[in-house]
């Protein structure tokens, strides 16, 4: 049996999967779905990743009392804002993972969407964002537990590049979120706890960040993400028989 023959029949063992979750304080969970084998075993001579797609519909502003005042005040535009903040994301996420795989001693790059794919034997990394949450810090810090916790989730898919064509090898899904939080009758002076008035609780809610931009929450996330995303693709590599030692 040859190299590449050996290579698919362990391949083939290990082609059902499991939901992998890491749970904790904040939570990731990645979700995988379907896998093939290579269509070509020869390491591929580049990794390509593009920005995710977005919907700005289905992403969610900070909602706390600090956001809904600079929101007012200045004007901005939800939908635009939105919009903002999922292509910042998308950028984000795209280069963390060209970042990381460059740094496990792979070719890869973050590309423009839309850009042509050249060469033979290329990776391409594309996906989707389902879901883009900041949550609420306020509801967060007050009531904590859990609510309004800030969210992200996609749907990624890897193909391969040979001869022209392009064959599907993996796709899973990911999910990462900010976690439980205690409220603020755990957290916060007994007298905060004891009704010491919305002052309070707003001055606490700028401590707890909300005075920053409404993209900071996102960031935690991405890292997650992104993190997820590396380490499902450079597990496909190791099965297939293309780690860098």
């Amino acid at each position: 049996m040859d190299i590449h023959a050996k290579r698919a029949s362990s391949f083939g063992r290990m082609i059902v999967f499991l939901a992998v979750a890491i749970t904790g304080c904040a939570s990731a969970k990645i979700t995988q779905r379907s896998q093939t084998l290579p269509a070509e075993w020869t390491r591929p001579s580049q990794i390509v990743v593009f920005p995710f797609a977005v919907d700005p519909s289905e992403i969610t502003l900070n909602q706390s009392v600090i956001q809904e005042t600079y929101r007012s005040a200045s004007g901005d535009n939800e939908s635009a804002a939105q919009l903002e903040i999922a292509r910042a994301t998308a950028d984000s996420v795209c280069q963390q993972i060209a970042s990381s795989l460059n740094a496990k001693g792979y070719n890869s790059l973050c590309a423009k969407r839309g850009v042509a794919i050249v060469g033979d034997n290329v990776l391409i990394v594309v996906g989707e964002f389902s879901n883009i949450s900041e949550g609420n810090r306020l509801r967060r810090l007050v009531v904590g537990l859990g609510s309004g916790s800030s969210t992200m989730d996609s749907g990624v898919s890897m193909y391969q590049r040979v001869a022209g064509n392009f064959h599907h090898l993996l796709s899973f899904k990911t999910h990462a979120d900010s976690g439980k939080m205690p409220g603020a009758a755990i957290m916060a002076p007994v007298g905060v706890a004891a009704g010491s008035g919305a002052a309070a609780i707003v001055g606490m809610n700028v401590a707890a960040g909300g005075a920053k931009t409404y993209s900071s929450s996102t960031s935690s996330l991405a890292k997650k993400t992104s993190d997820q995303i590396v380490k499902t693709v450079t597990d496909y590599f190791v099965r297939a028989g293309w780690w860098v030692g």
